[in-house]
């Protein structure tokens, strides 16, 4: 079984220096430092050796590949077109495959991920403006609610007061306190007292 795999590992062309890392993480750094982050600057990141490490078998191919790609980049900044370096200098993709996303990638997911995160911001935006929009309307009703609420409780205070008789309905009169329908000036002065 070792000897297989021994054999195996040979057979990679530009194995990755990653180590247990994954490639996300890799791929999460790099977009921490710059904004765009292509396939050729991930592939850079991932083949290249600490200072002072060496690969056990001929990097060659690697190295070459890499070389090329950075040519590839230099001669599409002066023609101002866009060409993927990575798919230009590599092999075809294995079908159902992406390179340099990891394990269980494929075109597809990653396409939906793109999808799902537009969608998901531009829900978000429309989320929050309806939700705003209904708290305006709520703190509204709420306002018309404790004026209304204040209005009986008035009402309710002064009619009491007259069943008492504690209140003559002359004075009442005189203070021109209308009715407890009529909101007034006065009204207003009393609903201090009643929160």
């Amino acid at each position: 079984m070792s000897e297989t795999k021994i054999k195996n590992r040979k057979k990679l062309m530009n194995p990755h220096t990653a180590g247990k890392k994954s490639f996300a993480l890799v791929r999460n750094k790099l977009e921490k430092e710059k904004e765009t982050v292509s396939s050729k600057d991930l592939f850079v990141v991932t083949r290249t050796r600490k200072p002072g490490r060496l690969y056990k078998a001929s990097n060659e191919n690697t190295t070459s590949k890499i070389a090329e790609m950075e040519e590839i980049e230099k001669q599409m900044s002066t023609n101002d077109q866009y060409v993927d370096a990575f798919s230009t200098v590599m092999d075809p993709e294995h079908p159902g495959r992406l390179r340099l996303y990891g394990v269980g990638v494929t075109k597809t997911t990653l396409q939906k991920k793109v999808g799902n995160s537009e969608s998901t911001l531009n829900a978000t935006t429309d989320g929050m403006q309806q939700m705003q929009e209904r708290m305006q309307k709520m703190v509204k009703q709420m306002e018309e609610q404790k004026k209304t609420v204040r209005q009986e409780v008035i009402a309710d205070v002064i009619a009491q007061l007259k069943h008492a008789g504690l209140i003559d309905p002359n004075i009442l009169a005189a203070l021109s306190i209308p009715s407890p329908s009529e909101p007034t000036s006065v009204q207003g002065a009393e609903q201090g007292w009643c929160r």
